[in-house]
């Protein structure tokens, strides 16, 4: 057999299987992620905070950028009628716009987004394997929960840690989060020590 064919049939094989490989870990069953418990909130003054829409999206942005100094993928949120979330993801050495619509309930004063619809430049791929390729993607903060089986993501504000002042932290959690009113009630909570 002459060289250009031992070539070919190996170029062939092995682009086979970088198919075969990434069709694999794009479909492969997806293990459910626990919903965190919430914490427990320290005692001390309770502040409550009502915000709009827009200084909570900026709020929001400020607190995942500086939880994510290390990851390469930006991730944003925008809040309007819905929640979205907006990043790029790389795939075969392209970047894909992707694009996810929550809508936002509270659960034990932490923000649950369930997801609406999700858009991966022109693919069109399930919810569950667009958070699940996030998931895998981006280092999210910890209190950041990509549950893709269940289609959300857990914003476990009671477990962030608020930054009050140089060596004062608070404690966050959700007591109303209405949209279409574009009324945001948030109580924070200042530690008595």
């Amino acid at each position: 057999m002459n060289k250009w064919k031992v070539a070919f049939l190996l170029l062939f094989t092995l682009v086979i299987v970088a198919i075969a490989s990434a069709t694999y870990l794009i479909t492969r069953p997806i293990a459910e992620t626990p919903t965190p418990t919430a914490s427990k909130l320290p005692d001390g003054s309770h502040l409550e905070v009502q915000t709009t829409s827009k200084d909570f999206e900026n709020m929001a942005n400020r607190l995942i950028e500086s939880s994510m100094k290390t990851s390469k993928i930006p991730v944003k949120m925008f809040v309007g009628e819905d929640v979205s979330l907006r990043s790029t993801l790389t795939v075969f050495e392209m970047e894909l716009p992707i694009t996810m619509t929550f809508e936002p309930t509270i659960e034990d004063g932490n923000l649950l987004l369930k997801q609406k619809s999700v858009e991966v430049g022109m693919l069109d791929i399930p919810p569950n394997t667009a958070l699940k390729l996030l998931k895998d993607s981006v280092d999210l903060p910890k209190w950041m929960v990509i549950q893709p089986k269940e289609e959300q993501i857990y914003f476990n504000l009671t477990e962030m840690d608020l930054p009050l002042g140089e060596k004062l932290k608070g404690r966050v959690q959700a007591k109303e989060f209405n949209l279409k009113e574009n009324r945001i009630i948030l109580e924070v909570i200042i530690p008595a020590e």
